[in-house]
């Protein structure tokens, strides 16, 4: 089967508007049988959020959520369609069948706020992980910190409210506390804190379009056991035979490392899918 990845947003954009358009509206996910009869596998995705997913044709890149839902798709013989949602209250009223980077579990958060991983809490099955994610550090070139046993006292950036500002409190970590993980690239980037504990997705995305940047993840970091968990595919009220289908399709395109090569071309340290989940 071919692999090639999403020919750019503009012609999902089309797809995804006549899917729209169509006679069927469903508030919910399909069976196997229903997506085999239509061929297309609905995604849900916001439509302003690089590098996550994109509507409009920005050299080609639709985010790594959107091309790696199509090669599932293309992988399972379907084509992908796209419903473009801007919080995760739009997707109770969707006709969309599956959500990308979706953590199993009930300590799951939207990190990210509209401009990441829609969090959503909507029933839904998951399928097996395809990759994991989690809580990294990001430095400045000056710092000689490489984990966080070296911090030796220095606060280290945080966004409020977070899993890792929790954590790193209650372990006695002292923090600098920002309004979002740009916030925290920003002041690393201006001298004004040296570490900051960030989502790889978010320093990844900064070096794509900051190649000159000196931030970056210490080389081989490995997130805290407690800091790190795994990403799905999220489907809305599927049967089993769908969501079997869907975990094939996944255990097929990590064995051919095809989410990490999405990954790379939006700057991202891909992590292999270990099973770890919010602790």
């Amino acid at each position: 089967m071919h692999h090639g990845l999403i020919p750019g947003s503009a012609a999902i954009a089309i797809l995804a508007t006549l899917i729209a358009q169509g006679t069927t509206h469903r508030a919910d996910g399909a069976s196997l049988a229903e997506v085999r009869q239509n061929g297309i596998l609905r995604l849900c995705a916001n439509p302003s959020a690089l590098p996550y997913s994109n509507l409009t044709d920005r050299g080609g890149l639709a985010g790594f959520k959107v091309e790696l839902a199509e090669v599932l798709a293309h992988e399972m013989g379907f084509e992908l369609g796209v419903t473009w949602v801007r919080n995760a209250g739009d997707i109770k009223n969707s006709d969309c069948d599956v959500l990308m980077d979706v953590v199993a579990s009930a300590a799951s958060y939207d990190r990210e706020g509209l401009t990441g991983p829609l969090t959503t809490h909507l029933p839904l099955r998951y399928s097996r992980p395809y990759a994991d994610s989690g809580v990294v550090l990001a430095i400045s070139s000056r710092s000689s910190v490489r984990r966080l046993e070296d911090l030796h006292g220095q606060k280290i950036g945080v966004m409020a409210g977070t899993v890792e500002h929790e954590w790193l409190a209650k372990h006695g970590f002292r923090v600098s506390v920002f309004a979002s993980q740009e916030d925290i690239i920003a002041a690393i980037e201006a001298g004004e804190i040296e570490v900051g504990a960030t989502n790889p997705v978010v320093v990844g995305w900064y070096r794509h379009e900051h190649p000159s940047t000196a931030v970056r993840i210490p080389d081989g970091y490995e997130p805290e056991p407690a800091l790190r968990w795994s990403v799905s595919v999220g489907l809305r009220r599927a049967d089993d035979a769908l969501l079997a289908a869907v975990d094939a399709a996944v255990s097929r395109v990590v064995e051919q490392r095809i989410p990490a090569q999405i990954y790379a071309k939006y700057g991202i340290t891909y992590l292999p899918p270990s099973g770890a989940g919010l602790q």
